[in-house]
């Protein structure tokens, strides 16, 4: 079975179109990606993969006009690689999809809070792919799978509770972090994420004296700002290509709330705060991270109230447990063979 990817944007966008790409390959069908024609689109995606741009996001055109000319690339590059089933991914660029004829639409839906994008496209489509059951409830011809990771989320096979000590004391020490030491885990690395590197600036005191570590993940350029801060309690990248370890080397989280993001802590039942991006009309990050309550505490700004939340958190093991534990609970973990199943009925081919 041929599968064609089309749309890109974010990794919000991108993450769980890329696990599922991965999984049906795996099952052994051919996937193609038309991107929509940012740089750090294919940076993202990689170069091991094939992929077409759209050249959408490049265009000097009024944003209709831009859309024509990639529903036409489209057009083009799915006459040569006659798919069977297309997958938007969400985002202007999918829309693109549209223009492809024959090959049943799927769209793809991480938020709880619908895209305007899939609002639209939706009437085309054959189904919509959903992270959580309300909103695929409210869809037309939706179903919930659950998150799609990617290949290198995948955790370790955690059979005992001494492998899982095992690996978490190993991604540690991969880290050059203390093995036998609790660690926060921060994601300050996205668009946006600001008060991630703030808030968890502030909190190196508290977490020495808790006796935890700190693992920030600053984002591109920032990494300077914390040079005072390195220390045996706090490890600070720009860039981490191997998030598995680390989820695995972390005991709680403080991020952002984007789709992809909050897949991978449901996935690995990991309890985290949010501080959703306050910005978005839609408020995405926040109804996020509220229908995973009480696995995850959200708190639309950084403040005393928060701090305090998160400190509790941080010195309550039992709370974290059942916070880990109301994450395993709330739905499917992992969406990709489901969703692998849903695209071959649809496709009507096997592989």
């Amino acid at each position: 079975m041929r599968v064609l990817f089309v749309g890109g944007g974010t990794g919000g966008h991108l993450t769980p179109a890329l696990g599922l790409a991965e999984a049906l390959e795996q099952a052994g069908h051919e996937t193609l990606f038309l991107l929509g024609g940012r740089e750090v689109e294919q940076d993202y995606v990689g170069t091991e993969r094939a992929t077409e741009s759209l050249r959408f996001d490049q265009s000097r055109w009024p944003r209709p006009f831009a859309l024509l000319g990639a529903m036409g690339r489209a057009r083009r590059h799915a006459a040569r690689f006659r798919p069977h089933v297309t997958v938007a991914l969400g985002g202007a660029a999918s829309a693109a999809s549209l223009a492809i004829p024959g090959a049943p639409l799927v769209l793809l839906e991480g938020n709880y809070v619908v895209g305007k994008s899939v609002r639209w496209m939706q009437g085309f489509a054959a189904l919509t792919l959903t992270m959580y059951a309300d909103t695929a409830s409210k869809l037309r011809r939706a179903q919930q799978v659950g998150p799609l990771p990617r290949k290198t989320l995948d955790g370790p096979s955690h059979e005992t509770e001494d492998t899982g000590v095992r690996a978490k004391r190993q991604a540690r020490q991969h880290f050059g972090l203390d093995p036998d030491r609790p660690v926060l885990l921060a994601l300050g690395g996205s668009q946006g994420a600001r008060d991630i590197n703030l808030a968890a600036q502030s909190l190196l005191p508290d977490l020495r004296q808790l006796g935890w570590q700190l693992l920030l993940l600053c984002g591109p350029g920032k990494a300077s700002a914390f040079a005072e801060d390195f220390s045996e309690d706090c490890v600070v990248l720009e860039h981490c290509s191997e998030m598995g370890h680390a989820y695995t080397a972390a005991d709680f989280v403080l991020s952002r709330g984007g789709a992809s993001t909050l897949g991978e802590l449901w996935l690995r039942a990991l309890p985290a705060m949010v501080l959703p991006y306050p910005y978005h009309m839609d408020r995405q990050q926040e109804w996020n991270a509220r229908a995973l309550a009480p696995g995850i505490c959200c708190h639309e700004q950084w403040d005393e109230q928060a701090k305090t939340v998160l400190l509790t958190c941080l010195e309550d093991a039992d709370c974290r447990a059942e916070m880990a534990e109301a994450l395993r609970q709330a739905g499917p973990l992992d969406g990709r063979a489901k969703a692998v199943q849903l695209l071959e009925e649809i496709g009507g081919v096997n592989a």
